[in-house]
């Protein structure tokens, strides 16, 4: 978690010379916790303190972007649990749920769904930001097929769901692509995330992407 005032002072060279535009160290402590000044500003900082104090100041949730171009969602690095003790810059995402037990037509009024899932709010518009494709035949074959058909008729980065890595290790092996490998077991965690090497531009997740408490992805079923 970020350091108080009182913690960077600690770290600072006491110098008081005003060169910051505060007058004292402690002055400019107490701004650098409030977000209000940037380390850069003291002259005398050495290198090994600036490096701790970026580690001190790194968020407990690493950032992770998943997909590319305009359409890439960016989730955690946030450094506060709830909204009402500073904004979230990267609100949680939202995933249409799509399962390879779906009969086809129960596929196809999804993807039309996902494509014409849409509105304008505040100025902003909404809409979903990934889709979640999930094994639940265990089959790679119909897997892959499902996969492929979603790929043809949206636009979205996709997520790959599945309890068995042995199914996430034969779609890396077609080449395709995909933005995010998500095993459900989580003592193999370490299996998919070898296995998303072999996705370009892929990320491996745990189990239900939640840290500490926040809510990263949202799958809606």
């Amino acid at each position: 978690m970020p350091l108080t005032g009182i913690e960077i002072f600690k770290l600072l060279p006491k110098t008081n010379c005003g060169e910051c535009g505060v007058p004292t160290c402690l002055a400019f402590a107490m701004n650098l916790a409030g977000g209000k000044a940037e380390l850069s500003a003291c002259p005398y900082i050495s290198d090994e303190t600036k490096v701790k104090l970026a580690e001190a100041a790194a968020p407990p949730i690493r950032p992770v972007t998943i997909g590319v171009g305009d359409r890439a969602l960016t989730i955690g690095g946030e450094t506060v649990m709830f909204r009402h003790e500073k904004r979230f810059e990267h609100p949680c995402g939202f995933a249409l749920l799509i399962s390879d037990a779906m009969d086809e037509a129960e596929v196809d009024a999804r993807v039309k769904k996902l494509n014409e899932l849409q509105y304008d709010r505040i100025g902003l518009t909404l809409r979903a930001d990934l889709v979640a494709i999930k094994d639940d035949s265990g089959d790679p074959s119909k897997f892959e097929a499902l996969v492929d058909k979603v790929k043809q008729n949206t636009d979205y980065d996709i997520i790959l769901m599945s309890t068995n890595p042995d199914v996430l290790a034969a779609f890396a092996a077609t080449g395709q692509e995909c933005s995010l490998a998500r095993l459900a077991t989580g003592s193999r965690f370490s299996w998919v995330a070898a296995y998303s090497s072999g996705f370009p531009s892929a990320q491996a997740f745990r189990p239900a992407a939640r840290t500490s408490g926040l809510v990263l992805i949202r799958i809606i079923s």
